[in-house]
């Protein structure tokens, strides 16, 4: 997963949207189902090759997305001890997200960058980063947008440009989910905001959406390559409080 981008709407509900830039030979995805593991439901597609995810939300209210590499590029030094999609089905499944990501041993795991979204009784947003030595843990602000962009497939210049870009286009008037999404899924040009990859190589293959509330997460999943699209809700069995309340 290569661009993630976390709008948020209210104290408690947030659009958070992603492209998967990949190889064009690399198998499709399968389409996002709810998967029970440990206990835990969680919505997530699946990958066609490792069978890990590289996005999911449960059932209790928590977010979890990676994006391949760390603060800079990697040389890759395969064989890995296991793919970095069981990192997230690890985190989603968790009980104490941050205890799983404190007392497990990354090593020899490929670099990778984890963005985690709690949300009770307020949005918490988290960046964690394994540098392939090192972990990096930072608490991000839940109140203003933020978007990444994978360093294998980024120069820091273009990841500069690219999070400048979407948030002069955030700030010019509120964004609906429709709109977060079609910049997604387009190619940037001179005269249009575009956040897909189209390369010889690599292209983005899927986009994923997630709205979410106090209460439950709906996500639109689009498989690029074959044009299906997907859509699923998963309500929270931990419900924001205050929410509850007023409805």
């Amino acid at each position: 997963m290569c661009t993630l981008s976390y709008v948020p709407i209210s104290p408690n509900s947030y659009i958070f949207t992603s492209n998967r830039d990949e190889r064009k030979s690399r198998s499709s995805a399968f389409a996002p189902t709810i998967h029970k593991e440990k206990g835990v439901k969680f919505l997530a597609p699946i990958d066609g090759e490792a069978l890990g995810t590289w996005l999911g939300a449960t059932e209790q209210g928590r977010v979890v997305c990676l994006l391949n590499g760390e603060f800079k590029i990697h040389i890759p030094t395969p064989p890995y001890r296991h793919s970095r999609g069981k990192v997230v089905i690890d985190a989603l499944t968790a009980t104490n997200v941050l205890d799983y990501l404190e007392d497990y041993d990354f090593d020899n795991i490929e670099p990778f960058t984890l963005i985690v979204v709690e949300n009770r009784n307020a949005i918490e947003l988290q960046q964690f980063v394994w540098d392939g030595s090192k972990k990096h843990f930072t608490i991000l602000d839940s109140s203003t947008p933020h978007i990444w962009s994978s360093s294998t497939l980024y120069t820091p210049q273009q990841k500069e440009k690219r999070s400048a870009d979407f948030m002069q286009w955030l700030d010019q008037q509120n964004r609906s989910s429709k709109e977060i999404l079609k910049v997604h899924e387009a190619i940037n040009t001179e005269r249009k905001l575009g956040l897909s990859m189209l390369r010889p190589q690599y292209c983005t293959v899927s986009s994923t959406q997630l709205e979410v509330d106090a209460v439950s997460v709906n996500m639109f999943y689009h498989d690029r390559l074959t044009q299906e699209k997907d859509q699923l809700r998963l309500p929270f069995t931990i419900i924001n409080y205050e929410s509850q309340t007023r409805l």
